[in-house]
């Protein structure tokens, strides 16, 4: 019997290191949810096959997108997986964080509001613009969403939103007059631009390539990749702990709502909200509700191709390509920045064409 107690002993005193290592390494080791991302790889941008997405083309063309409801989303009863929404001021934040919301049932907030609890299926900022926020506890936000619009234009949205706060009018309702674009422009304009390199670069450093998806404004409100670029973004908020989406077949119709939407339930969509609000004590008055009826700009005023000169556009290319080769192995970014700096030259050889027949027509 001593001898058998012995033998316990013995065996005991050699096991016990490995029970201590394996507990080690399950105290130290990754999370559920880290280990459940680690899954996952990129989502990368689809290209477009007539075959495979016939159903789109269809759609399109018969402006027959199926049936779906949007419900007024709500703050879950269970902790989800946060997700960053970034996007340069003035490249769709509302029209994104209300295709979030349709898409998974579940409300948002913006980064004023951010506590770093996980009642919200995703966080909207513009940081590190000056119109976002540095986060307190946002090392614990795993996952990004980054949306990018072509700086060409994301400027002049921008400065529309800034002429509308200064002039104390309504957000999204007002397009600036061109002689104001064009003073704001000349003083503004090497600033915006390394802001949105700056941009870019960070939320790209900052996370891997599973952990965030791009998504192209210029794609998913256009009619025919809409849909398959909200079917990209349906698929990055599906992987989140707590974060059930619709089924992909539902997924067009309801970018078909929330993007082309033209009827409005906005009032009893606010008051659920605003209900939905006071369950966490936040004063609905501070919260940026989204408004389905209105996810992207209507701005009235002049409506005009906002200018550039011939130096400006030249050095939007630069900067392009500057990224482009420091994110040449991105197989998401690359194609978008190739997109955005044919762009450029595209206006840059319209604009040399009008001053070659303006010299012509002179010589004449």
């Amino acid at each position: 019997m001593k001898q058998r107690e012995k033998l316990a002993a013995g065996l005991l005193v050699l096991l016990f290191p490995v029970i201590l290592l394996v507990s080690m390494m399950d105290a130290f080791g990754p999370s559920s949810t880290q280990h459940h991302r680690a899954l996952y790889n990129e989502i990368l941008p689809i290209i477009y096959d007539e075959n495979e997405h016939e159903h789109i083309k269809r759609m399109k063309a018969t402006g027959d997108y199926g049936e779906c409801e949007i419900r007024p989303p709500v703050f879950p009863d269970h902790e989800i997986t946060p997700t960053f929404s970034a996007s340069y001021p003035g490249s769709g934040a509302k029209m994104t964080w209300v295709l979030i919301e349709a898409i998974t049932g579940l409300q948002t907030h913006n980064d004023i509001m951010f506590d770093n609890t996980r009642y919200a299926v995703s966080t909207k900022t513009h940081y590190p613009n000056r119109e976002g926020t540095l986060l307190k506890g946002e090392e614990n936000v795993p996952r990004a969403i980054i949306v990018l619009r072509h700086p060409l234009d994301a400027f002049p949205s921008y400065f529309n939103y800034l002429y509308e706060m200064e002039n104390h009018l309504e957000n999204h309702s007002t397009r600036a007059p061109i002689q104001a674009w064009i003073s704001w422009r000349d003083a503004h304009f090497e600033g915006q631009l390394q802001n949105w390199q700056h941009f870019v670069e960070y939320w790209m450093d900052k996370f891997s390539p599973a952990d965030r998806v791009i998504i192209c404004f210029e794609k998913i409100i256009n009619d025919v990749y809409g849909p398959i670029e909200a079917g990209r973004l349906a698929e990055f908020l599906g992987r989140s702990d707590g974060v059930n989406v619709h089924p992909p077949e539902l997924i067009p119709c309801i970018w078909h709502k929330v993007v082309k939407y033209k009827d409005s339930n906005n009032a009893r969509r606010r008051l659920e909200s605003m209900e939905g609000l006071a369950k966490f004590d936040i004063d609905p008055n501070s919260f940026a509700l989204s408004d389905p009826s209105r996810p992207n700009s209507h701005r009235d005023g002049p409506k005009y191709i906002p200018p550039y000169n011939l130096q400006q556009l030249n050095a939007v290319k630069s900067m392009l390509s500057s990224l482009l080769d420091k994110y040449r192995e991105e197989s998401s970014l690359n194609p978008v920045l190739r997109k955005y700096i044919h762009e450029a030259e595209m206006r840059e050889e319209e604009m040399r064409k009008k001053k070659e027949e303006k010299r012509n027509a002179a010589v004449l």
